[in-house]
């Protein structure tokens, strides 16, 4: 208790400039942390998008009046509708390849609600993203449930082969209940194909998003229970396709031109490009000024153990001659550094294994471009180890200048 109450003591005298330290440690380690992580997920993107498309790839955004089509709609799926019309169009030509499209709906999962996509069989042989458990062909397997694979932290506790439960909202918000097999689960970071983002700058991380729910294959008995259940699955107004192999270049050169004229499109060199730059363009912008100041606050650390070393070392020299050795006394003076260091850090940490938790569940609201990872743990524990083992080595240093005696006379005279 009284080797506590020392190393507590450490800060009481030096409560300000330790408070400001702690702050701007934990402040500065959380901003290098979050750009890092942006950085990762972009780059991450990037290797989905090269493993998974080809070069034949072509993004395809909507040219059309959203008013009009929403208005004249027929169904509650507008975009479907009319991505049914363009594709029945796009098969005379001979490049055609079949569309690709994302379509989701929304469910309540133990009270809260997530969001389930479905793949074609087509999709799920192209995507073939990790899994950390199960496997993507259990997902056209037969059974009595609707086979899923759920991605998400809220499913930690689901197992392969549990049976589990959704609420499927019609639009006057009643709800019809469904059991789901779970067959497999995402592995980290949770990514998969979701084609929601537009613009004249597509790069790869606006095609591929993280998903809190689950992936369903399109089947008929799927559309039965929906339709049952009033409930209507919604297309993505964006989606891709490609060319055919062994087409030829006037055979590529006509389907594009066709796709233009109703469609904004993206080849896979542009979309590759596109990333590349965006990639530059954060380590460039947003890496730099947060590794700086990583760097400012660690030596600002340092000097300040140093310096409160040099405001405690007479108490220490009186230890000393009461009767406490010099190992105790750098054992006091080490944890109290150490904790500065520490502290922040496993604050961080704290922050990093329960991000998904803490997004999935609405606590906080973050981008969703973000991989926190094990990786991210490690940096940080290394970095705040790092940090604090050099400011305890430079301050023992600094104690072990002088023998207890000669500090006690110092002061004394």
């Amino acid at each position: 208790m009284k080797t506590l109450k020392l190393i507590f003591e450490f800060f009481i005298k030096n409560k300000i400039p330790a408070i400001i330290i702690f702050v701007t440690f934990t402040v500065v380690l959380f901003m290098t942390n979050y750009n890092m992580s942006l950085c990762r997920y972009i780059t991450y993107t990037r290797e989905m998008f090269v493993n998974t498309e080809t070069k034949n790839s072509l993004y395809c955004m909507p040219n059309f009046d959203m008013e009009r089509l929403m208005t004249e709609a027929k169904t509650s799926d507008p975009f479907g509708e009319e991505l049914d019309k363009i594709e029945n169009e796009a098969k005379k030509y001979k490049a055609y390849t079949p569309f690709k499209r994302a379509e989701n709906f929304v469910s309540l999962f133990n009270g809260s609600q997530i969001e389930n996509f479905l793949f074609t069989q087509d999709m799920v042989d192209e995507y073939r993203i990790n899994l950390s458990a199960g496997s993507w062909n259990d997902l056209a397997e037969e059974s009595e449930y609707l086979n899923c694979i759920v991605s998400g932290r809220r499913f930690d506790y689901l197992n392969v082969g549990d049976i589990t439960e959704i609420e499927i909202i019609d639009d006057y918000s009643k709800t019809t209940n469904v059991k789901v097999k779970v067959v497999g689960k995402l592995a980290n970071p949770d990514i998969i194909p979701q084609f929601n983002g537009s613009g004249t700058n597509i790069q790869a991380n606006k095609i591929y998003r993280k998903l809190d729910g689950m992936i369903f294959m399109k089947s008929d008995k799927l559309s039965k229970i929906m339709n049952d259940a009033n409930v209507t699955q919604i297309t993505q107004n964006n989606f891709m396709t490609a060319y055919k192999e062994g087409s030829s270049e006037n055979d590529r050169k006509e389907y594009r031109e066709f796709l233009e004229k109703k469609l904004y499109v993206r080849d896979y060199n542009q979309i590759l490009e596109e990333t590349n730059n965006q990639i530059d363009k954060n380590i460039r912008t947003k890496l730099p000024t947060p590794i700086f100041l990583l760097i400012i606050v660690g030596l600002s650390l340092i000097s300040l153990s140093v310096l409160f070393v040099n405001k405690k070392i007479r108490e220490h020299s009186i230890y000393y001659l009461c009767g406490c050795d010099r190992r105790k006394s750098y054992f006091i003076i080490s944890c109290a550094i150490v904790l500065m260091g520490l502290l922040g850090g496993l604050l961080n940490i704290l922050f990093i294994v329960n991000y998904d938790f803490l997004t999935s569940n609405g606590i906080i609201n973050m981008s969703d471009g973000l991989i926190y990872d094990g990786q991210t743990v490690l940096f940080t524990l290394l970095y705040a180890l790092a940090v604090s083992a050099v400011s305890v080595i430079i301050s023992i240093m600094v104690f072990r200048k002088s023998s207890p005696i000669e500090i006690y006379r110092k002061y004394e005279s």
